[in-house]
């Protein structure tokens, strides 16, 4: 290999049970983000802290007898080659390690020179490999599939103990991996089955040429969908759009609903605002999904032209616009009110509810969830200050806690 030895972390911040991960560099490249563990002989190995689909040891990663285990898939990579023991065909990147002084130190692939996105784009376009990846073993997004009235659902389940459903938003190019990446782990550490599926329509669920698209047929694939994973009865988390379709669930049928959390929440009638507009009327362009990934997010620190150049790649695959764009037609006024559970039946929730807000959501207004807390006699909020509607993104760790405490009271 080729490169320079760079510093990446004291010897002693190494434990036998947990990764190092550093960021060495500002190039925003993936060599800046190294990973260092320790071997069952004591010995330190770096790799690259980017296993195919997320950070390792910046996102909580642990090592058992040898192996590094990833949060999100909890992908195993042994330390010795860097290649996946649950599966061969991938790995991760394993550098040249010694320590001198007290420092591990690794050598590192030289800096590659900038190329803007749009020339990787076309570049990709020219290589016919533009988009996200259609099998398991390329994209975290492709979980199990299970059959729901004939429409083949892509789902995530994970972990053993009490089950939680989450429910992913409506956002373009959306998929249940994408939403709840940073919460399907926390999660399972907190010893919970946590299942995600894709909603009818969306990620890599189908999209049959005459589905319907509505509150009803969203919420009968919901059932159905429990049905076939014999769930008799959940906590649901929804997200936005997925706020909807658990008020709804948890409405229509009650005895299968344990707790509610409804997170930045469609589901009771307001002004559709400028922000929802958007991301409902998605016109597919890097410009566009940049601009809406600004919408979404207050720390704006969190986007970037690489992301949205991936949400843009879901959101175009084969079919996905042409059923997003039959989903919420204008005027999307009408669209929202479909979505509106009758205030009613809300009041009449008697499941323990969490309701959660961002306080600077330019989609889905702070008063929204308020209303909703005022409706449901047995609620408690949490509104996030410094905060879009990505809270489970922006103020993952905080989130999960809070998610983790309400779905574990009682028990």
């Amino acid at each position: 290999m080729t490169g320079s030895w760079e510093r990446i972390c004291r010897v002693d911040e190494v434990l036998s049970d947990r990764p190092v991960g550093k960021v060495v560099g500002d190039s925003g490249q993936d060599r800046d983000r190294v990973c260092v563990a320790m071997t069952n002989e004591g010995e330190h190995v770096a790799l690259l802290d980017r296993c195919p689909h997320r950070d390792i040891a910046l996102s909580g990663g642990i090592v058992k007898q040898g192996t590094l285990v990833c949060p999100g898939h909890f992908w195993r990579f042994d330390l010795s080659t860097g290649e996946r023991t649950d599966q061969s065909e991938t790995g991760a990147v394993v550098y040249p390690t010694r320590v001198v002084d007290g420092w591990v130190e690794a050598m590192l692939p030289p800096v590659q020179p900038h190329q803007s996105m749009r020339e990787r784009l076309l570049a990709q376009a020219r290589a016919n490999r533009l988009g996200v990846p259609e099998t398991a073993a390329q994209s975290p997004e492709i979980g199990d599939n299970v059959t729901v009235a004939g429409i083949r659902t892509n789902y995530h389940d994970l972990g053993s103990g009490p089950p939680v459903v989450l429910i992913h938003g409506s956002g373009p190019g959306v998929s249940a991996w994408a939403n709840w990446r940073l919460t399907l782990p926390a999660l399972v550490a907190e010893n919970f089955r946590v299942i995600a599926p894709d909603v009818l329509g969306f990620g890599y669920t189908d999209r049959p040429p005459a589905a319907r698209y509505d509150l009803g047929a969203w919420t009968d694939h919901l059932v159905g969908f429990l049905d076939a994973l014999e769930l008799e009865r959940v906590s649901l988390v929804g997200n936005s759009f997925g706020g909807a379709l658990a008020l709804s669930l948890a409405t229509r049928h009650p005895e299968r609903v344990e707790r509610l959390v409804l997170m930045g929440s469609v589901g009771v009638s307001f002004p559709i605002t400028a922000g929802l507009d958007r991301v409902w009327g998605f016109e597919p362009s890097l410009a566009n999904m940049r601009a809406l990934l600004d919408v979404f997010a207050h720390d704006h620190t969190l986007v970037n032209d690489d992301l949205a150049g991936l949400r843009l790649a879901a959101a175009t695959r084969p079919g996905v616009q042409d059923a997003y764009a039959a989903m919420f037609p204008a005027p999307r006024q009408a669209s929202l009110d479909a979505m509106t559970i009758e205030e009613d039946l809300v009041r009449a929730i008697g499941h323990p509810t969490l309701v959660v807000h961002g306080r600077e959501d330019r989609v889905i207004p702070l008063a929204t969830s308020l209303h909703l807390h005022e409706l449901i006699q047995d609620s408690q909020l949490h509104v996030f200050g410094q905060c879009g509607h990505w809270v489970q993104i922006e103020h993952a760790p905080d989130f999960n806690r809070l998610l983790a405490d309400f779905l574990g009271s009682r028990r």
